[in-house]
């Protein structure tokens, strides 16, 4: 079986100097964590329809491609550009979005907003168009 660390690939990608590597396990949480928000990142803007994303580089319901295609490029070229440091702050904004992504999609209203208003019974329950 042939094993080989994360370090050890080959800095393709690297075009700043880094002086202080992020450590195996940074960059293991890193890829965990980007995997985490591109697949809940689509499920939720695929599965309801007031959740868009907030990415300013895609539309506001990309498909896989699009998500695959984005995150692609810059997850490497972040994982071989950034210190340890730029690492443990990349996780902890990339997990709080990922967290906040999921408390949205938990909490926010189903109900279509159309040109007349939002779309409800007349008993105040919403009904949901599809």
């Amino acid at each position: 079986m042939i094993g080989f660390s994360l370090k050890e690939k080959k800095k393709r990608l690297r075009f700043i100097p880094i002086t202080n590597e992020p450590s195996e396990a940074q960059l293991r949480y890193f890829w965990f964590i980007n995997a985490l928000d591109m697949g809940g990142s689509y499920h939720y803007t695929r599965n309801h329809p007031n959740i868009k994303e907030a990415n300013w580089l895609l539309p506001d319901k990309p498909s896989a491609a699009q998500f695959l295609l984005q995150k692609g490029i810059t997850a490497p070229i972040a994982a071989q550009n950034f210190e340890a440091g730029q690492i443990g702050i990349a996780n902890v904004v990339i997990t709080l979005v990922v967290l906040r992504n999921h408390y949205l999609y938990e909490n926010t209203s189903k109900c279509r907003i159309g040109p007349n208003g939002a779309n409800y019974n007349a008993d105040g329950t919403c009904f949901i168009n599809k």
